[in-house]
């Protein structure tokens, strides 16, 4: 019987990989599972080999089609190209589009938040378009994203003409790195700028359509015009602050439950209030090049890849003991430094680790191909908190050597 248990339990759960990047927790993950996965292009060259158990992508979409109830996780945004392909008219397709395209989320979830304005701007009309005094401030960013490239905050006309020169620039630049289904080149949207604090959860619906949350963490920013991903926090405080309003929301954008068995990584703001706003809602996934997957482990001791393909919940009352009042911390190390990738040389990795009481992993990122050193986790023991607000700030020039 729990061999028939087990065969059944990998009918129904499904990973869909691709590169640029995979994480060693993802991938060990994965193979210590067994879950069948699809390889949607370079997965097998990021660190999955001989013990993962690929399927045919025409049998993975036949599973997914046949069986509603199937749990499929990506492992990123590179992914979402095979799901738009292969799983074309499927609730999960679906449910991909309404929140992959921020317009088409903006509208969806406009009954529920209906002082929330919005439009779409091509990149034909961003020379001539001039916003009415009243938009201001407001946000520009592109209509499909990703990393934060091409956001913006408008506070002034003053601030919109550099703007406005600007963002083309960002997206142009970023061709090299993020095909057209991760970042739109030609479709934009501006929205009312939401004031407040901002907030990532990692979660998923269950099989009722019910939000479940999974971690729950701080956008720290340097400052008012800061937009990067540098720094996220998370605690015991923070999470049972934002968990419980976080699960109110997803299920107010969820109103009928027909999304259901669906992972997801969302970003919100809460205002003076206490509501909290949705930034977006990012599909089939937990937070960018497995961030904010591999935190719950490395922070909170606990497996969140697992707990959505087991519909399980975190036990946050053995989750907290012995933690109830440490401060864990995940630093996207973004490259800042104004220096051509193929100009540097070395970074140094060891003398970045020195600036920190207690790290607690690194992912070492190819830089020369993409715009960023690593990630890293850490633990920020009571009185330490300079060292936070010391990299939030950092371009990371020290660390590098030029060629």
């Amino acid at each position: 019987m729990e061999l028939i248990a087990r065969m059944e339990y990998l009918a129904i759960v499904m990973i869909i990989a691709s590169g640029p990047y995979l994480s060693s927790h993802f991938v060990s993950t994965v193979e210590r599972n067994r879950w069948p996965v699809v390889d949607a292009g370079g997965a097998a060259e990021c660190g999955m080999g001989g013990r993962v158990r690929f399927i045919d992508s025409g049998e993975a979409a036949e599973r997914v089609r046949s069986r509603p109830d199937c749990r499929v996780l990506t492992s990123g945004e590179h992914a979402l190209a095979w799901v738009d392909k292969e799983l074309a008219g499927t609730g999960a397709e679906r449910a991909t589009q309404r929140f992959k395209d921020k317009v088409a989320f903006r509208e969806a979830a406009r009954p529920v938040f209906p002082d929330i304005v919005f439009r779409e701007l091509s990149m034909d009309q961003l020379e001539d378009f001039s916003p009415d005094l009243s938009m201001y401030p407001f946000v520009i960013k592109p209509a499909v994203g990703f990393f934060s490239i091409g956001v913006r905050t408008v506070h002034t006309p003053f601030g919109w003409t550099a703007v406005r020169r600007q963002i083309g620039h960002d997206i142009a630049a970023a061709r090299a790195y993020f095909p057209e289904h991760m970042l739109s080149q030609t479709r934009l949207m501006i929205e009312s700028y939401i004031e407040g604090e901002e907030f990532a959860v990692d979660g998923y619906y269950d099989a009722e359509g019910r939000p479940v949350v999974l971690n729950a963490l701080h956008h720290r920013y340097a400052d008012p015009a800061d937009v990067s991903d540098r720094l996220y926090v998370s605690s015991r405080k923070i999470v049972e602050a934002i968990a419980p309003a976080a699960r109110e929301l997803l299920a107010a954008i969820n109103p009928d439950r027909v999304i259901r068995n669906f992972p997801l990584h969302a970003e919100f703001r809460q205002e003076a209030g206490g509501r909290l706003v949705p930034i977006e809602v990012n599909p089939m996934r937990f937070g960018g090049w497995c961030t904010t997957g591999d935190f719950a482990n490395f922070a909170w001791g606990f497996n969140s890849y697992e707990l959505f393909m087991d519909s399980a919940r975190p036990d946050w009352a053995s989750i907290y003991r012995g933690r109830e009042t440490q401060q864990f911390g995940l630093v996207v190390l973004d490259n800042r430094t104004g220096i051509a990738r193929d100009e540097i040389r070395s970074f140094d990795y060891e003398a970045l680790l020195e600036r920190f009481s207690k790290p607690l992993h690194l992912a070492r990122i190819d830089y020369r191909k993409f715009p960023l050193f690593g990630v890293l986790f850490v633990e920020t023991p009571v009185g330490h908190e300079a060292e936070l607000e010391w990299i939030l700030r950092s371009s990371l020039s020290e660390f590098v050597t030029r060629e």
